[in-house]
């Protein structure tokens, strides 16, 4: 156990594996996701545009459900993943995936500038490249075996 101590009023820090910060980042990410689209349904016309069946790639169909599912199944994964897999495809794994993730959130963002109504939505998306950018940076400095 690998314990960082400076002095006796000082409280213990311990060096947390790389592996249980890129879980904490997913799941930090996945709580994100959740309060920006329960607070989107608060925002004008939404629920009804749901209760049409419409989103914002157009009608919704089975098809578009599954493309939606597998967007949030995949940092879902990561949770675990990130825990249970070799560091090597584990690190690029997790650099892809958040570099992939951070450029879909800043299409959001740019997508979403002007709308007086969405500017949570953009503050949720920025932390959210912000948490991408931990994630790369994180497996990026992944520990070297000594």
């Amino acid at each position: 156990m690998n314990v960082k101590k400076t002095s006796s009023r000082s409280l213990t820090d311990y060096n947390v594996n790389i592996k249980i910060k890129l879980a904490a980042l997913w799941t930090s990410l996945m709580f994100l996701y959740i309060y920006a689209d329960f607070f989107q349904l608060m925002t004008p016309k939404k629920l009804e545009k749901m209760i049409d069946l419409q989103t914002p790639m157009g009608p919704t169909s089975p098809g578009i459900l599954v493309v939606f599912s597998m967007i949030l199944i995949v940092p879902s994964l990561m949770v675990f993943l990130s825990v249970f897999l070799k560091p090597q495809i584990n690190k690029w794994l997790n650099i892809c995936i958040a570099a992939l993730y951070a450029s879909m959130s800043i299409l959001i963002i740019v997508s979403t500038l002007g709308s007086e109504w969405h500017i949570f939505y953009i503050l949720f998306n920025l932390i959210e490249v912000f948490v991408f950018a931990m994630i790369i940076y994180q497996a990026w400095n992944w520990p070297k075996a000594v």
